[in-house]
C-alpha cells in the first residue's frame, strides 16, 4: 500500500494493513455473534483500495441486485468485481448502472421494505437517482429524495449515511446541523424519532451505525453519549474499533457491509 495517493483516495495517513485487517477480524466477529452470516469477498483488487467499503457497490431487492456505478472515479472498477461478488453470493443482477448516472450505497437508506430513501449528493447524482426511481417503481417501492450538503466538496466523503443512521423503524441516529429541513420534517411525519448527536462525536463517526436487528446496533467505539441515550431507549450496543478503516480511511460499520438477504 506504499504506493497510495492519498489525495486521490482522501485518506487521512497511509493506512497500516495489518491494523486494518485487525479492525475487520473484529467486525466479522460481531456479526457472526449477533448471528449474521457472514460472506468474505477474498478476490484481490490491487490498487482499488476503496473496495472494502462493499455498502457502495449495489443494492439488493427481492428479485435480485442493482451493480451501482459509482461517482467517485477511482472507484469506478469496483463494478467488475461487485458484479461477480453478488452472483458468487447467489444474488442475479438484474440491472448494472452506467454513465451518466452515478450512485453509491453510502447513499441509500431503507425506511421500510417500499420505501428508500436516497442521498442525492456529489457521489448519488440526479441521473443516478431518476434510474433507480424507474427501476424501484415497477417493483412497489418508492423512491424519496435527501439532499446532501456540500460539506468539504467532492473529494471528501459524504454520504446520506454519513449523517443519518437507522436503528429501529421509528428511530435514528442524527447529525442535525447537515440534514434537510426537509429530511428532519420527512422523518418526523413518518413518526422517526431523531436522536441528535454532538459535532465532537459526529467526528468520530457517531452517526455511523450497522443495525443488525430493531435497536440492536454496531457502532464504533468511543462515543459514549450516544451509547448512553441509545441503551436509555432500550438498545443492544456493540462497539468495535475503528481507527484505520474508519477514521483514517473514512468509513463506518455501515460502509463495510453490503447486506444481500436481511429483515426489514
Amino acid at each position: 500500500m506504499a504506493g497510495i495517493d492519498l489525495g486521490v483516495w482522501g485518506y487521512a495517513s497511509l493506512p497500516r494493513l495489518g491494523e486494518a485487517q485487525a479492525e475487520f477480524e473484529a467486525l466479522a466477529e460481531v456479526l457472526v455473534r449477533a448471528g449474521v452470516e457472514v460472506l468474505r469477498h477474498e478476490e484481490a483488487q490491487d490498487g482499488i483500495y476503496d473496495a472494502v467499503f462493499a455498502c457502495d457497490w449495489g443494492l439488493v431487492v427481492n428479485d435480485g441486485g442493482i451493480v451501482l456505478n459509482p461517482g467517485k472515479p477511482a472507484r469506478r472498477p469496483e463494478a467488475d468485481f461487485a458484479e461477480r461478488a453478488f452472483l458468487g453470493a447467489g444474488v442475479p443482477i438484474y440491472h448494472r448502472m452506467t454513465a451518466p448516472a452515478t450512485a453509491e450505497g453510502g447513499d441509500l437508506l431503507w425506511l421500510g421494505p417500499d420505501l428508500l430513501l436516497v442521498g442525492r449528493s456529489y457521489r448519488t447524482n440526479a441521473a443516478g437517482l431518476d434510474e433507480l426511481q424507474a427501476l424501484l417503481a415497477p417493483r412497489g417501492i418508492s423512491v424519496a429524495q435527501a439532499p446532501v450538503p456540500h460539506w468539504e466538496g467532492q473529494g471528501s466523503v459524504m454520504h446520506l449515511l454519513s449523517i443519518i443512521s437507522l436503528v429501529d423503524s421509528d428511530l435514528a441516529v442524527v447529525y442535525l446541523p447537515l440534514l434537510a429541513v426537509e429530511t428532519v420534517e420527512f422523518l418526523r411525519e413518518r413518526g422517526v424519532e431523531l436522536l441528535p448527536v454532538t459535532g465532537e462525536e459526529f467526528g468520530n463517526l457517531a452517526c455511523n451505525i450497522l443495525a443488525l436487528g430493531p435497536r440492536h446496533c454496531l457502532a464504533v467505539a468511543g462515543n459514549p453519549r450516544v451509547r448512553r441515550e441509545l441503551e436509555r431507549r432500550g438498545a443492544t450496543v456493540e462497539e468495535f474499533p475503528d481507527r484505520q478503516l474508519g477514521l483514517n480511511m473514512g468509513g463506518g460499520p455501515t460502509c463495510l457491509v453490503q447486506a444481500v438477504l436481511r429483515d426489514y
